[in-house]
């Protein structure tokens, strides 16, 4: 087994770190959070200066899939999925991608973002705001984050918030597992080599007892928002990984024990019973929230 050790790094400004550790006093900031803060030179996070150009990867049409797969198109999500059952060492993984979902946004101050609407009902409004072209791929991008982040849940007992602001996304969290000096935040970190599509697990996932995790997805906008949720029966793994070239990944895994609603031709796929618990890999730029007690301490989800 192997776990990945942060440390401190200049990345970020020293007052955003301060406030960081302010919130969260026990919780190492990871990677794909720092990647997000861009700071000024007395150290606060920049304001943004639109038009941003943000790139929408494929795998953001897995993501829509296990959210609500909304269209038959996102069936490919399906081939993502893997039993609960079957994730034990010497596994083997093809297909998989851990690239980032969204890329070239970043984080903008929390005043900033809650001055700007974001409501399906101000659609043009947010557009001129944000200087994008209404007819542009950007706009159908904006438009459909609004839409997804007002769209009831059809996962039953999700507790969901789209936030748009780093604070924000960290008030969500306390809300949901408690006191902020008891968490802990990881993604999926490849600690050496280059990405790959096929692995193996190297040896047993360690598992982060409960149900109350709270999960983070990226989505495609002008600047970082994330739509988080809480589901029940859902478990959390950090699994690791070895490519077939010799990369070394800790994957962060969910397994969703509350299947029963998903679609039949799933399990038909998976050759498994309906109503199986099945699992799927998150991206590098997804978020796990946990209960600090729940893992190893060494384990942040940060490169050394």
């Amino acid at each position: 087994m192997f776990f990945t050790f942060g440390h401190a790094d200049n990345r970020i400004g020293a007052i955003w770190n301060d406030e960081w550790h302010a919130m969260l006093p026990n919780t190492p900031m990871p990677n794909v959070i720092k990647d997000l803060i861009k700071t000024d030179a007395n150290g606060r996070m920049s304001a943004s200066r639109f038009p941003v150009h943000f790139i929408v990867n494929g795998s953001y049409n897995e993501l829509i899939f296990f959210l609500y797969q909304v269209d038959s198109k996102f069936v490919a999500g399906v081939h993502s999925l893997f039993l609960e059952k079957n994730m034990h060492p010497e596994m083997e993984i093809k297909g998989v991608s851990f690239a980032g979902t969204i890329t070239g946004n970043t984080f903008i101050p929390r005043g900033e973002a809650d001055s700007i609407p974001f409501s399906s009902t101000k659609l043009n409004q947010i557009l001129d705001r944000l200087s994008v072209a209404p007819e542009s791929e950007a706009a159908k991008h904006v438009e459909e984050t609004l839409r997804l982040c007002e769209q009831a849940s059809h996962l039953e007992g999700e507790i969901k918030f789209c936030a748009t602001s780093l604070e924000s996304m960290i008030d969500f969290v306390i809300s949901v597992l408690g006191s902020g000096d008891n968490l802990k935040v990881i993604a999926t970190t490849v600690i050496d080599g280059k990405e790959e599509t096929e692995y193996k697990i190297t040896a047993e996932a360690m598992e982060m007892p409960g149900d109350n995790v709270v999960i983070c997805h990226p989505m495609p906008y002008p600047y970082t928002v994330f739509y988080c949720h809480e589901v029940k029966a859902t478990k959390a793994y950090v699994v690791p990984l070895v490519g077939k070239l010799g990369s070394i990944v800790s994957a962060v895994a969910v397994c969703h024990k509350n299947t029963a609603s998903l679609d039949p031709i799933i399990f038909k796929m998976l050759k498994a019973r309906p109503g199986s618990p099945l699992c799927h890999f998150l991206h590098k730029d997804h978020l796990v929230w946990v209960p600090n007690n729940y893992l190893n301490p060494m384990l942040h989800g940060e490169s050394s």
